[in-house]
């Protein structure tokens, strides 16, 4: 009984490596995928506004961002779509004081088009500051920078609404 040897137990194995490799195709599947999802989420802002043509929402824009000491930039006007700069000095001069690598960050750039029924608004969206200077005083600026961006394109929406209502 000593002298024998034991033998691989090879179904047991081939079992294993099977099992191994299919939890590491579904962790890279899902948990990749989903990782992919969550950063392009947090990199890009996109909204849809129903019954809104570019051009309304556009020119609402301009007169909301303005009112709300926003500078809006053309870069490129067409029919049913613009695409847009859009920045507050005052939010420049407070991201300088906080770090010099975070003015550029403050430029939002948005595209403006027709989805058909309805107009979409894509832009980079300022939140990404946290990721990419650390710090208390980036991560609040940037959030209260994001919220306050956000606030004004929903309330370009909002206000087009409440004319279109009186009308």
């Amino acid at each position: 009984m000593d002298n024998q040897t034991k033998t691989p137990n090879y179904p047991f194995i081939v079992l294993t490596g099977f099992g191994i490799i299919a939890t590491l195709i579904f962790l890279f599947i899902f948990v990749y995928q989903k990782s992919v999802s969550t950063v392009r989420e947090k990199a890009i802002m996109e909204r849809a506004y129903p019954k809104v043509k570019p051009q309304e929402y556009y020119y609402e824009l301009k007169n909301i961002a303005s009112k709300n000491g926003f500078t809006v930039l053309d870069i490129q006007t067409d029919t049913n779509y613009f695409l847009i700069q859009l920045y507050s000095k005052n939010y420049i001069e407070k991201a300088k004081n906080v770090s010099l690598s975070l003015p550029p960050m403050t430029v939002i750039t948005l595209s403006i088009y027709d989805l058909g029924d309805g107009t979409a608004v894509v832009g980079n969206n300022p939140y990404l500051w946290r990721v990419l200077v650390e710090g208390r005083a980036s991560d609040s600026l940037a959030k209260e920078y994001y919220e306050l961006v956000d606030l004004m394109l929903n309330d370009v929406y909002y206000s087009l609404k409440e004319k279109k209502k009186k009308l």
